[in-house]
């Protein structure tokens, strides 16, 4: 009797292992596998100039930034585990993680903050706009300092912008493929992900980084970036499960998900605006009645309706949305749609017979309907338009000799940013490098300067509201709606939180159970 009771508990105690071991097991399948994201091809590799959802996205999983900006907007701690800032605004002080390492083994310190930020002046990236004016010193090999000439409102969102991620000190070419058995040696990051498999127009692969800093993270083996520029294409890959997560969906595509059993679907609340402009340097946008003309020509309500089945936020005509707050300024009387107005101004702008222009968009998030429904809106208004629909990519590359800076009509995507400055700075101030319109406008200058050194928050208020009045009056400008940004993933996969601004999704901790 006694033999056999302890037999049955040596079964007990074996079967009892089994189950551990393979709960242990499954628990590994769970927090594995791989993710296949379906996004449009990136044009611009290099972590400091890449502006797009598919390039930052795929730079953010093979870098790290210093610290990082969180789907709530507020910032968090990443290879800079704490900051403190001088009383006087104009020092900051950040006390970097230690046992970091590059892909290539080597260890992180202050130098490569240094070289990354220093590299950032040296290219002009868009990363400059909120970071102003700046010195970076590392007294140590585990603290960065930077000092600025006056206050800077927005410097952390700056240090935490997008285009921030941190090189190796001394990388001469980062993200360029190279041949042999190196080929991936310029994408050399800190990150949760390594490059293992690049196809130009076809694919990337990246792979867990074994030794990254994170305890526990990344979850997933691997991430696919499969490159799909047709958004339709997109929507039927997720539908069918060649890919786990798609974003950036239009409207009337993102109905057509909703009763999909295998797929969730995703929507943030954004300040995501398409903007709808004029070039004021050349052609009929030089003159404010026509600016004003277009505005009267435009109905903003009817457009959020057609073509985001009123899923959008009305605002004002300038890229400070609702979302900001106290910041919007809601006693702006914007213009009711006038086609009899518009045709008034532009007759007396020098257009009798109206105009005759070439509308340019992009085949995403539907702006190419947008489009359509613009040209019936303005022709009653004197306003005849012919429409040039591009692929995201092509439009917005620098080696697309029409692409979006250069057209002298066309419709821009403009993605969440967790502060106002980040659109103004960058595409409306003369200097900005994202300033598509050409505007330059001595007064709105001055006042994005102030807004930049202003802390207190009653006294930005009042200068966004002074500019949101110049937008009013003279802006080159139309926003239709501000929009929630529409995503779906399979419902297989675990932990993942779509950004505002998608390209900043994290996916560190997503996993891809089955």
């Amino acid at each position: 009797m006694h033999r056999t009771n302890h037999r049955i508990w040596r079964l007990i105690v074996a079967l009892m292992l089994t189950l551990l071991l393979l709960s242990a097991f499954w628990s590994v399948q769970a927090q594995g596998g791989t993710l296949r994201v379906g996004v449009v091809a990136p044009q611009v590799l290099d972590p400091a100039l890449g502006s797009n959802d598919s390039e930052v996205l795929f730079n953010r999983s093979i870098y790290d930034y210093l610290i990082e900006v969180l789907p709530d907007k507020s910032l968090a701690p990443n290879l800079a585990t704490a900051w403190t800032i001088s009383e006087d605004g104009l020092t900051y002080t950040f006390t970097l993680r230690d046992a970091v390492t590059f892909h290539d083994g080597s260890s992180f310190s202050s130098a490569d903050v240094v070289f990354t930020f220093n590299r950032l002046k040296e290219i002009q990236s868009p990363a400059l706009n909120l970071l102003g004016e700046f010195e970076v010193s590392a007294p140590d090999a585990s603290t960065v300092v930077f000092t600025i000439p006056a206050p800077n409102a927005d410097f952390l969102y700056g240090v935490a912008d997008r285009f921030a991620l941190i090189l190796k000190d001394g990388t001469s070419a980062p993200n360029e493929l190279t041949e042999g058995s190196a080929a991936f040696a310029n994408f050399n990051g800190t990150g949760p992900f390594m490059l293992s498999e690049y196809r130009e127009g076809e694919r990337a692969v990246l792979t867990r980084n074994p030794n990254y800093w994170k305890v526990g993270q990344p979850l997933l083996d691997s991430v696919e970036f499969v490159f799909i520029n047709d958004p339709v294409t997109q929507v039927n890959a997720i539908r069918s499960g060649e890919v786990d997560f798609i974003f950036k969906i239009s409207p009337d595509l993102f109905s057509t998900l909703e009763g999909e059993t295998t797929v969730t679907m995703l929507q943030k609340a954004t300040n995501q605006h398409p903007v709808i402009r004029l070039r004021t340097d050349v052609g009929p946008g030089q003159d404010v009645r026509v600016r004003q003309a277009f505005k009267y020509a435009t109905d903003r309500e009817q457009l959020n309706d057609l073509v985001l089945e009123g899923r959008g936020v009305i605002g004002n005509n300038d890229p400070i949305g609702p979302s900001f707050g106290v910041f919007f300024d809601s006693s702006i009387q914007n213009p009711d749609y006038d086609p009899a107005k518009a045709c008034e101004l532009l007759a007396e702008a020098g257009y009798p017979d109206g105009l005759q222009m070439t509308l340019q968009t992009i085949n995403v998030l539907g702006y190419d309907q947008l489009a359509t429904v613009l040209r019936e809106q303005w022709e009653p208004a004197c306003i005849k338009v012919e429409i040039q629909v591009n692929e995201e990519g092509f439009y917005y590359s620098d080696d697309n000799p029409d692409n979006w800076l250069k057209a002298e009509l066309g419709i821009t995507g403009w993605g969440d940013r967790p502060v106002p400055q980040g659109y103004l700075a960058q595409a409306y101030a003369s200097s900005g490098i994202y300033n598509e319109t050409h505007w330059s406008d001595p007064e709105l200058d001055a006042l994005i300067q102030q807004a930049s050194v202003t802390t207190d928050t009653e006294a930005r208020v009042a200068v966004y509201h002074q500019i949101a009045a110049i937008f009013n009056e003279r802006g080159p400008i139309i926003i239709p709606w501000f929009a929630p940004v529409f995503g779906a993933v399979r419902r297989n996969v675990e932990g993942l939180d779509m950004a505002p601004f998608p390209g900043l999704t994290d996916l560190r901790s997503v996993s891809v159970v089955g």
